[in-house]
């Protein structure tokens, strides 16, 4: 008997602690639906980030081809503008010849008469002499120097010229510490003249190879602001985008955090 009582009190045990089991699987799986549906949602998010930056990217290389495609008709129309002028000069040298026949010069000539028809025949046969150029003073040639002196050109408004020292700077000293705040200031020239489509690919350079300077948020922020003023919001709020997510704390997120509300 008490064997049996003690047996009915292990079963309903058995179908408590069933019944309990039953409810923690049931809670469990509610829970993995619900984060099941989370990851879906992250992972959508993701993907549709993916996306956009892929279309960035696209953006970006059209930009490139169009530039080289107008660098290289430019440089075509140059070489086809000079073609005519030295035709010409070569024209020009082969009038400029000697008669075939001289006229005798009668005996009573005198020495001055004699020499003023010399005169312009020297002055035919001699090129006239050109002045020599200025010495020229040699600029900054160690990185500091030009950083330096690229930074000042760009305070001063100077932009071409800004751009040839902070190029130089680049060209031989491409591991130098100035290196992508150079690279940051050429993108900056471009964007205050208002060639936005070469402040995009100047900018993006600085976001390709200095991945951890400290002008990246900014190039970032100003690729963004460059896409604007040619139109092209869609891309814009990509690169917003991907400040906040990657530079939550600058001071451009912030900025365009405010942008994006």
């Amino acid at each position: 008997m008490f064997c049996l009582a003690t047996a009915l009190v292990a079963g309903c045990a058995s179908k408590t602690d069933l019944y309990m089991l039953q409810d923690d699987v049931k809670e469990l799986k509610q829970q993995t639906q619900r984060t099941g549906g989370e990851s879906a949602e992250v992972y959508s998010e993701v993907e549709k980030l993916r996306e956009e930056i892929a279309r960035l990217q696209g953006t970006i290389e059209e930009l490139r081809n169009e530039m080289a495609a107008s660098e290289k008709s430019s440089q075509t129309a140059g070489e086809q503008a000079a073609g005519p002028v030295e035709g010409q000069a070569d024209q020009v040298l082969e009038k400029v010849t000697l008669p075939e026949e001289k006229e005798a010069v009668p005996a009573d000539t005198t020495m001055s008469d004699t020499t003023a028809v010399a005169a312009p025949l020297a002055a035919v046969m001699e090129p006239e002499a050109k002045p020599a150029p200025p010495p020229s003073s040699e600029g900054p040639v160690d990185e500091e120097g030009l950083y330096s002196a690229g930074k000042k050109y760009f305070e001063n408004y100077n932009y071409p010229a800004a751009r040839k020292e902070l190029a130089l700077l680049l060209e031989n000293y491409p591991s130098s510490g100035y290196a992508d705040d150079a690279q940051y200031y050429i993108a900056e020239t471009y964007y205050n003249e208002k060639w936005y489509e070469k402040a995009i690919l100047e900018y993006q350079l600085v976001i390709e190879k200095y991945p951890k300077g400290d002008k990246r948020p900014a190039a970032y922020f100003k690729q963004g602001l460059a896409f604007e003023n040619i139109g092209d919001s869609t891309n814009a709020k990509v690169r917003y985008k991907e400040l906040i997510q990657l530079y939550p704390g600058s001071n451009e997120a912030k900025i365009v955090g405010r942008k994006l509300q």
